[in-house]
């Protein structure tokens, strides 16, 4: 049994507009269901700063050279990270605090690995290279890395000392 193919002005009906009412579908629906970009936030501009995710202060042994006696680090560090919205660098008072909460509660798990990598990149260090600004420099470069390795590369904006006392 064969089917007849429809000729002229009928045929166009009754294929073209199945086929375009299809092929609009399909656009329709790739544009509305495909993967959005993430939206990047940026840095913050002078004066603003993302949430401080405050860890409590260590003391460390340090590396001791050819002697034998030990040296230690008090350290505080703070690590800043970059908020899920921009609009956050434009809120103030109690609403900023519990926004901060809400985007800190995110890295609550990766603090102990966060203390871990202090720890054993602080130890790695000695007295008389952390005395120098190229020393404490370098060393808050590489907390930098290790945090930003354990709480991702995106997610770390800067870390700061907040207290550093060595004997």
């Amino acid at each position: 049994m064969r089917l007849p193919i429809p000729r002229g002005r009928r045929a166009i009906l009754v294929l073209g507009v199945p086929l375009g009412l299809a092929a609009a579908g399909a656009l329709v629906f790739t544009q509305m269901s495909g993967a959005k970009a993430p939206t990047s936030v940026p840095d913050p501009a002078p004066g603003q700063f993302g949430p401080m995710l405050a860890l409590d202060d260590k003391v460390i042994n340090l590396t001791t050279g050819t002697g034998g006696t030990y040296k230690y680090a008090k350290l505080g560090v703070t690590i800043e990270i970059r908020p899920t919205s921009a609009t956050f660098y434009d809120l103030h008072g109690t609403e900023r605090t519990k926004e901060e909460t809400t985007e800190l509660a995110a890295y609550t798990d990766g603090v102990p690995l966060l203390v871990d990598a202090i720890g054993t990149t602080v130890s790695a260090h000695d007295s008389s290279t952390l005395t120098t600004t190229e020393g404490r420099a370098a060393l808050k470069a590489e907390l930098l890395t290790a945090a930003k390795k354990i709480l991702g590369t995106d997610n770390v904006i800067d870390v700061f000392f907040t207290d550093f006392v060595m004997q």
